[in-house]
């Protein structure tokens, strides 16, 4: 089955190679060494160093705090709200049982016996065990309103999840898509991505052995629209608040859990049809038997 599609809010653009050449290298990193410097001396001196002089994350920092940033940020054109709600019409769906699995551990005993684990065994999950997770990490707790299992800034949900299946029971492997209002999955591609997504993931293993991997993105524009200059820190705080959901959640039932961080974005945005821009790969996490 081909890549699903879905809409798109920016044509993707072309991406540069991401390994730099020695002669780039050598070239370049006089300039970073001098950009590092005067960044450096930038913060000490208690002003912001512009993007591109050091360390991106810190300037986005300073620049996002609240203050006159924000009071100018009124006078620039941030976009229309979007949807909630992604889907792909016309792709085939799984519905997803409904309920809890199991009666499961208290939420302090889980806090307690969380922890990451990295070897999997070759047992594979229930399905009921994958819609649990589901529904605690991100699913619908208040159909009225409707709100989430995980706190959202304003409550725009700026988060989609992605289940890259090894071995679920009646699921056949391959990539599928949480469609959380109707709690289904959208079937994106089939087919094994194990050695893909360890490929992705810089070489670990654990993509390989778990039973499923999540793919946490963002759609950022969601979040943009109201929060401006602010919102990719909102939405990478509502990433946490879901992987620490997919932890407890694990952890109750029984299963193994991890998170990584450190992936090539590209690899995994291709994989899911991204275009890295407007929705991009934020954090991975893997879950199966131990």
């Amino acid at each position: 089955m081909g890549a699903a599609k879905a809409e798109r809010v920016a044509p993707r653009a072309r991406r540069p190679d991401p390994f730099m050449t020695r002669r780039a290298f050598l070239v370049s990193a006089p300039s970073a060494l001098a950009g590092f410097v005067a960044g450096r001396w930038a913060l000490r001196e208690g002003v912001p160093p512009l993007a591109g002089e050091v360390d991106v994350a810190q300037a986005y920092h300073q620049w996002s705090k609240p203050g006159y940033l924000g009071l100018l940020g009124t006078a620039l054109n941030w976009g229309q709200p979007l949807s909630p709600y992604k889907t792909y019409p016309g792709q085939p769906r799984v519905p997803l049982p409904k309920g809890p699995a199991t009666g499961g551990l208290s939420v302090e005993e889980a806090i307690l016996r969380r922890r990451s684990q990295r070897d999997f065994t070759d047992k594979p999950l229930s399905l009921s065990n994958l819609s649990h997770l589901l529904q605690m990490a991100a699913g619908i707790t208040e159909p009225s309103y409707p709100l989430r299992a995980a706190p959202s800034a304003g409550a725009l949900y700026p988060i989609e999840i992605y289940v890259v299946v090894s071995r679920v029971e009646g699921l056949p492997p391959g990539i599928y898509h949480f469609e959380v209002w109707k709690h289904t999955l959208e079937v994106l591609r089939e087919g094994d991505f194990r050695l893909p997504m360890v490929a992705a993931a810089v070489g670990q293993d654990m993509p390989g052995e778990a039973a499923v991997t999540f793919v946490l993105s963002g759609i950022f524009q969601r979040t943009r629209w109201k929060y401006r200059e602010r919102a990719y820190r909102y939405v990478l705080l509502e990433a946490g608040h879901i992987g620490e959901n997919l932890y407890l959640a694990s952890t109750s039932l029984g299963l193994g859990c991890v998170a990584i961080g450190a992936f090539f974005d590209d690899q995994v945005n291709d994989l899911l049809d991204l275009d890295g821009a407007a929705e991009a790969a934020l954090y991975l996490l893997c879950v199966g038997h131990v």
